[in-house]
This record gives C-alpha cells, sequence and structure tokens, in this order.
C-alpha cells in the first residue's frame, strides 16, 4: 500500500470533515440570529397585562379584600351570572359596566346602569381611559386597577 494515496485521502476526509463543522456552526449562528431577533419584536408588541385589585367588596361571596381579578382582553361586571364578574348587591345593575383593552390602554364604560359607575369618586358618563392606581367604584363595591 502506498503511504502517499492514505495521505491522500486523509487531507480529504480532514478537509471533509472540517467543512461540515463550518456549515454546523453556520446553522447554528443562523439559528441564535433569528431567535434573538425575534424576542426583540415580541417585546416591542407585547400587551400590557391589567388586574383588579379588590378593596371592598358586596355581594360576592368567593372574592375577599386584597384578591386579584386578572383581566384578559375585557371584564363584565354585573348582577347577571353570565357577567364575568357577578356582584349580588342591590346597587349594582344586570349588566353595570364593561373594561376592556384598546390599544394596550385599559378602558371603562359604563352600561346604562341605574345607580351609575365611579373612577376615582367621578361618576362616569363615557368610556373612560383608566390608570393603575386608579379607584373604580360599583354599587357597594370598589376595585383599585393595577397593571
Amino acid at each position: 500500500m502506498d503511504l502517499s494515496k492514505f495521505s491522500f485521502i486523509s487531507k480529504i476526509f480532514t478537509i471533509a470533515i472540517i467543512a461540515i463543522i463550518y456549515v454546523i456552526i453556520f446553522f447554528i449562528l443562523k439559528i441564535m440570529y433569528k431567535d434573538i431577533k425575534d424576542t426583540g419584536r415580541r417585546k416591542k408588541g407585547r400587551r400590557k397585562k391589567y388586574g383588579l385589585e379588590v378593596i371592598e367588596i358586596k355581594g360576592n361571596e368567593v372574592l375577599k379584600e386584597g384578591s386579584v381579578i386578572p383581566m384578559g382582553d375585557w371584564i363584565t361586571i354585573g348582577r347577571k351570572e353570565d357577567n364575568t364578574l357577578v356582584l349580588a348587591d342591590e346597587y349594582v345593575s344586570g349588566y353595570h359596566a364593561k373594561i376592556f383593552l384598546k390599544n394596550n390602554s385599559c378602558v371603562i364604560e359604563d352600561l346604562n346602569s341605574t345607580n351609575g359607575t365611579f373612577v376615582n369618586d367621578e361618576a362616569i358618563e363615557e368610556k373612560t381611559y383608566l390608570s393603575a392606581g386608579d379607584i373604580v367604584k360599583i354599587g357597594n363595591s370598589m376595585f383599585k386597577i393595577i397593571g
């Protein structure tokens, strides 16, 4: 057996293995770059999360003061059972108010309730933007916006 042939084949295999390693590294770096780039985009488009902290509650045996009600895209509040938050309080209408997210902001709307909806002790007449720390009063219950 000729050693020069063996040396030549050995060099070809060495070059092939190095080329394969470089290709693998290239694809790994490409995947890592895509992940880093996509993570940056997701952070910008992330929706702010809001919730309602129970300050005072009447007409709901499940919730206690200090409880936090996480909010999805919207929450309805009223006496009827198909509301998201049911308050069996005589001063709460069947469908009293709705809180929803609009353009990453939290908005409350009174649904023509009899006794009104209050934000920071002021009755609201139309859709009102809420900020973290605002106090919402519905019937005899009070909630603080957190987010």
